[in-house]
This record gives structure tokens, sequence and C-alpha cells, in this order.
């Protein structure tokens, strides 16, 4: 995720590096550049929560068709993911626009990119908890259902998180 700056870069157009030579405009354009990589970004982290929540309702489809035990375990499994799913779609982008202000350093940069690779290493952790409730058996599903409702849990703080993490950047 570090490179999505640069590719965001290479992606400019002949008008844009024009514009780079424009005294203050380069800064102007650099804050666009974190702002746009921010948001991809959340797309992709979006993206995956999607992934995981197409899951969840597989899962829930097939508990369905075995009767109704699990369901209301189920159901806030989905509305809590959704919760933490639209935190990442609606955040402010660009790091709640403090770029305004504040030369961000390319490793701090980097830092807060890690973080939102950390997110994803969580994302990738609750898929595989929405997995063990599709296969578990019967007897460990309710398990299965707050394990996954704690991971979604820790994601939700960790997006809450990331606010605090951009606020230490700044000098």
């Amino acid at each position: 995720m570090g490179d999505m700056t640069r590719r965001i870069e290479d992606d400019e157009g002949s008008l844009q590096r024009l514009m780079k030579y424009i005294p203050g405009f380069g800064g102007y354009r650099e804050r666009q550049i974190r702002r746009k990589a921010d948001e991809l970004v959340r797309q992709h982290l979006v993206r995956l929560l999607d992934g995981v929540q197409a899951d969840l309702e597989e899962a829930i489809t097939g508990w369905a068709s075995q009767g109704l035990a699990h369901l209301e375990g189920l159901d806030t499994v989905r509305t809590r993911l959704g919760r933490v799913r639209d935190q990442i779609r609606y955040a402010d982008y660009g790091y709640t626009g403090w770029f305004d202000a504040v030369k961000i350093k390319e490793d701090e940069l980097n830092a807060m990119y890690d973080y939102d690779l950390a997110l994803q290493g969580r994302i990738e952790e609750l898929r595989q908890a929405v997995e063990g409730i599709a296969t578990a058996e019967s007897s460990a599903v309710g398990p299965q259902i707050e394990y996954a409702l704690s991971l979604i849990r820790q994601l939700g703080d960790a997006v809450k998180q990331r606010e605090t993490v951009t606020a230490r950047l700044v000098p």
C-alpha cells in the first residue's frame, strides 16, 4: 500500500506534471495525491469487507436451512460488520484534512499506510472467523459467533484509533 502515492503520480497526465512547476501548486497537488491514496486504501478495505459480508451471507443461508438456533447471533454479526464497513467507507478522506497545514514526512506517511495494512490483516482474520462459522459443527457455532463479534469489535476500535495514529504524526 505504500506505493499507492507513487502509482497515482505515475498515472498523471502532462498537464498535472506541468502544474507541479507552478509556485504553490506543488504542495496543493501533493495533498490531493495523498487524499486520493487514502481514498483508494479505504476503498480496498471496504471491498475486502464486502467479501467477508458475502461469505457471512452464505453462512447465514446455510445455517437458516438447518433451523433458527443461531440466526440471531449471525444477524448481530451482520449488523456490526456493516457498521465497521461504513466507518471505513464514510470516514473523512485525507486523514481528517490536517494535511492542509502540516508537511508529513515520507516515513510518517508510510507509518499510516502500515497501519492500514494492519487493518487489512484484521479483516483477513475476520474472514477466516466467518469461514469458521460456515464450517463449524452446530455446537461450535455459538463460540465462533462470539469470536467473530470480538474481531469486529477489535476492528472497529482499530478504525477509531486510526485518527489517533494520524494525530501522533503532527509535529
